[in-house]
């Protein structure tokens, strides 16, 4: 009987012994052999999927399905995959060996490099990253079963896109990949629950002959997980609610891909996708953003180093141009650039616009009207000699905009815009506020307005780290500071230009989400029109978040909730933008959603 080759023996083991258990699991690879070059003179052996990435490199556990089994991953969840290779006995050269992969059966790609959370230079869909486990170039050793040739040392890689070079005629090795699937990638490139990712090790003399049976991994998101990246902005940015229901929140595909982005959900916040992704304003350079609702459409104010910009976007539920752009990259200044780039923006009820922005070392605002024309440029506090900045804006009753913003000696400042466009003086509200740095404008939470008592309450953060808040009935006279909570508040974080902190008005409540500097840990605090709050307590530990921003919504039961997003951890990269949501009121919201 004539004796097959070692390897081409152990390529047939396998793909006898392993295709009853590939067809068998939901979602295997099942390729048609031949899907690279034929005669191959290095072949893989089996493959295993590793879940736990903290596992030793050599640890025969943390493994997320049988070898030579496909298996589940979580976007934004770094894993690894190991591969076994024997080498037949007449190749004598070295080999350094990539990796490819694709996507639900399409074209072959190469796997680059970039890390996570915190990518540097790009942000690919599929990545290999940093292992903490091992460095890149480890050795492994023995474990997979499917060969019988001696071993040969291959390595782990980590955050490299090449293999060490090895030497192994008639032996076999082992290596270990670090591996990311991202949900959002540079060019706005999104991956969806379900989607099924083969990979194959190549080399200069093609790709390894596998037996037409590749490692698969199926991705799974989970609920709540947006990925992507934060807009740089202290401004209120949702997630909005249309009257149907449905969630918008507006966010980056990644750190270094600065594209806007309308992510929606419509099952409560649980599953996120882009909506209307053919149509994004062109306008990059996501940092001074706020935004704000009327009538189904979430308004937009964007500053960039050059200009000021108004987008707008269609809600659901609305109209026949729902979950569409309807204004994009409208163009309504081109001040003097200011030390950082801000923006204000609050609606009123006839659907008239105050836009506020930074001109060189000043504020400045203009009034687009109810038919779309947008008036002249004002100055706010043309005379003051240190930066002004760090606006937050709301409408109160009688169409009345209240304004607050910081100044770079530490002081913060409240004005109203009235309905006939004057300015009112300026009045001190507090001093003491971190200055100095472009990171500690944002020192001023977003701007809560309680409707029922006609009161408005602004929470801002002093430079020891606390939160204190004034309130006032008529805008003329605020009460004595109450301090919101004694921990200390991030802010700043990697380049948020924000308060870790934010602010919302539900019922007759003023509710605080904030991140505590110490520990990254949010905590919870609520207040009322009578400035008494509540002690705050913990609600999201063991993540060091740096951002969070959110809104009231309503949920299907008609209960009130504070739905909030907030990255855990991506230290200025991508891919831990989260959705959650606090009960904060179980009465039933009036018909037509919460009051935005």
């Amino acid at each position: 009987m004539k004796q097959l080759p070692t390897a081409a023996l152990a390529a047939a083991l396998l793909s006898a012994l392993s295709a009853p258990a590939l067809a068998a699991a939901p979602g295997s690879a099942t390729a048609a052999p031949g899907a690279g070059p034929t005669g191959a003179s290095c072949v893989v052996t089996g493959f295993r999927v590793r879940g736990d990435f903290t596992a030793a490199l050599d640890s025969d556990r943390g493994w997320a399905a049988p070898a030579n089994t496909a298996a589940m991953v979580e976007a934004d969840r770094p894993f690894r995959i190991r591969f076994g290779i024997e080498a037949g006995p007449a190749e004598t050269g070295v080999r350094r060996f990539g990796l490819e992969y694709r996507r639900n059966g399409g074209e072959w790609t190469e796997v680059e490099t970039g890390d996570f959370p915190y990518p540097s230079h790009q942000t690919p869909p599929v990545s290999t990253v940093s292992a903490a486990a091992f460095g890149n170039g480890a050795p492994t050793a023995d474990l997979l079963r499917g060969s019988d040739a001696p071993f040969r040392a291959g390595a782990g890689v980590a955050l490299a896109d090449l293999t060490p070079g090895w030497r192994g005629s008639g032996a076999h090795g082992e290596w270990e990949w670090a591996l990311v699937i991202r949900r959002l990638a540079d060019g706005a490139v999104q991956h969806e629950p379900g989607d099924r990712f083969e990979f194959r090790m190549v080399d200069g003399k093609g790709c390894l002959d596998g037996a037409g049976n590749h490692p698969m991994v199926t991705l799974e998101v989970p609920d709540g997980h947006l990925g992507g990246t934060f807009v740089e902005t202290p401004g209120p940015i949702g997630p909005w609610q249309a009257s149907n229901g449905d969630l918008y929140f507006m966010m980056e595909p990644a750190e270094t891909g600065n594209v806007l982005m309308m992510m929606k959900s419509v099952d409560g916040g649980r599953s996120w996708h882009e909506a209307d992704a053919g149509n994004r304003p062109v306008t990059s350079d996501l940092e001074g953003f706020a935004s704000v609702v009327h009538d189904g459409t979430i308004h937009m104010l964007h500053q960039t180093s050059d200009d000021v910009w108004h987008h707008a976007f269609r809600m659901s539920g609305e109209s026949t141009s729902a979950d569409s752009w309807t204004v994009r990259d409208e163009r309504l200044a081109s001040p003097v650039e200011p030390p950082t780039q801000v923006a204000a923006l609050a609606a009123r009820s006839d659907g008239s616009l105050v836009g506020i922005y930074g001109a060189d070392a000043h504020l400045a605002y203009r009034i687009r009207s109810a038919n779309g024309t947008w008036g002249g440029e004002t100055l706010i506090d043309a005379d003051a000699p240190t930066v002004v900045s760090g606006p937050m804006a709301v409408t109160g009753s009688d169409d009345t905009v209240h304004l607050a913003y910081t100044v770079g000696d530490g002081t913060a400042w409240y004005r109203r815009i009235l309905p006939d466009g004057r300015l009112t003086a300026r009045q001190q509200l507090a001093e003491g506020l971190a200055y100095g740095t472009d990171d500690a404008v944002g020192s001023i939470l977003p701007l809560a307005w309680l409707p029922a008592s006609d009161t408005l309450v602004v929470v801002y953060r002093l430079a020891d780290g606390t939160l204190w808040s004034r309130r006032s009935g008529d805008g003329d006279v605020f009460s004595a500071p109450a301090r919101v909570s004694a921990r200390r508040v991030v802010q700043g974080a990697i380049d948020s230009d924000q308060a870790g902190a934010d602010a919302v008005a539900i019922g007759d409540q003023v509710h605080v989400l904030f991140i505590e500097q110490s520990t990254g840990s949010v905590h919870h605090a609520a207040g009322g029109s009578d400035g008494r709050w509540s002690p705050d307590r913990l609600l999201v530990d063991d993540v060091d978040a740096q951002w969070i921003r959110g809104r009231p919504v309503r949920r299907a039961d008609g209960s009130i909730a504070y739905g909030y997003v907030f990255d855990a951890g991506s230290n200025g990269g991508s891919g831990m933008n989260r959705y959650r949501e606090l009960d904060v009121e179980p009465r039933p919201l009036p018909v037509g959603g919460a009051k935005n």
